[in-house]
């Protein structure tokens, strides 16, 4: 039998600076069986020219206004055909050519795997060094204190975006954090201990933090999880006060104790 298709959508929207170095990653995989979807939301700044150097390479591209990523993760949905989906940001990019092959090996070896995650390098935006690895592997409870999980790292079999649904509309920071509570409830995902995909810092959360942590209370008390929801409450507050006195790197430090990799 041949090999899974795996469909790879990637987002963007005026990152003609970064996306080729995403692009490049993805046709520059080692598997065999890769199916690329470029959704841009009309770009204007050289992206879609970037993206048409590719043409021969992608599957299908669309450029067109949309109201923001959750609505163009929605089109993409309609659009692929793999049994295995996974998004790569337009500013973000695999980390070597070997990521599919890897995600693809844990799927065919372990059927009952709806779910694979890994470690994500996340790069300073200036020089490219590594800030953090984040990614381990936890009980999937964590996800009540914590988005344990990186997203730009997950790749998904077909049936979890079907019985899980897309990213809800009305989030915009904490979007893939709900999804993530919401596809926890049916799933265990599997940790591959391998650093999957680079990260420039910082992302839509990390430049609007306040709105970003309000949304994370809000998707455990709309999931039903009403003691996480208060715990979340006290702790982003304090979280928020912190900030504002200077004590941001404070923050910082936590976060990567709680979520950091514990190495390859």
């Amino acid at each position: 039998m041949g090999k899974p298709l795996v469909s790879i959508v990637t987002i963007s929207y005026n990152r003609a600076e970064h996306i080729e170095q995403a692009i490049r990653s993805v046709i520059d995989q080692d598997y065999p069986n890769i199916e690329y979807i470029v959704v841009d939301g009309g770009s204007t700044d050289g992206t879609v020219e970037v993206i048409k150097r590719y043409d021969d390479r992608i599957a299908k591209w669309v450029s067109e206004p949309d109201s923001g990523p959750n609505e163009a993760i929605r089109k993409a949905l309609k659009m692929v055909k793999g049994d295995i989906i996974a998004f790569l940001n337009s500013d973000d990019y695999y980390a070597d050519n070997s990521v599919i092959t890897r995600v693809v090996e844990v799927f065919e070896r372990s059927p009952e795997v709806k779910m694979v995650y890994g470690i994500l390098n996340l790069v300073d935006n200036i020089s490219g060094e590594t800030i953090m690895l984040w990614g381990r592997d936890v009980d999937p409870s964590e996800i009540r204190k914590r988005m344990y999980l990186p997203t730009p790292t997950i790749f998904s079999r077909r049936e979890i975006w079907e019985k899980v649904g897309p990213y809800r509309e009305e989030y915009n920071y904490a979007d893939d954090y709900e999804w993530a509570i919401r596809a926890l409830k049916i799933t265990r995902p599997y940790f591959l201990n391998h650093v999957i995909t680079c990260m420039r810092d910082m992302g839509r959360s990390g430049q609007n933090y306040r709105e970003a942590l309000a949304e994370t209370a809000r998707a455990l008390k709309e999931n039903g999880y009403y003691a996480d929801y208060l715990r979340t409450l006290v702790r982003n507050f304090v979280k928020v006060v912190l900030t504002e006195i200077g004590f941001k790197g404070l923050i910082s430090r936590v976060w990567k104790s709680n979520v950091g990799s514990k190495g390859v």
